[in-house]
């Protein structure tokens, strides 16, 4: 039995599955956020924009995978090229 000199490449998910799993680690994070500030008494546009600010900044370290894997495939799709 042969072993390879290289170990096999692990397939390439498509941009379209990447793009949606990055998504909804966004949104989910966001619901999360939503969820704890409403629970806290705030209330209408006050706690969306909280939230939303709250989510964006957290979203930044916790989604930096799925962020990299985004970048990587476009990479791979236009041949490393930026």
């Amino acid at each position: 039995m042969e072993r390879p000199d290289r170990p096999t490449p692990r397939p390439q998910r498509g941009l379209l599955a990447i793009n949606v799993r990055y998504f909804a680690v966004r949104a989910l994070l966001f619901g999360v956020v939503l969820a704890v500030v409403l629970l806290l008494g705030l209330g209408g546009l006050l706690a969306f924009l909280l939230a939303l600010a709250v989510s964006g900044l957290a979203s930044y370290p916790l989604a930096l995978r799925q962020r990299r894997a985004v970048i990587d495939a476009m990479e791979n799709r236009h041949g490393g090229q930026r």
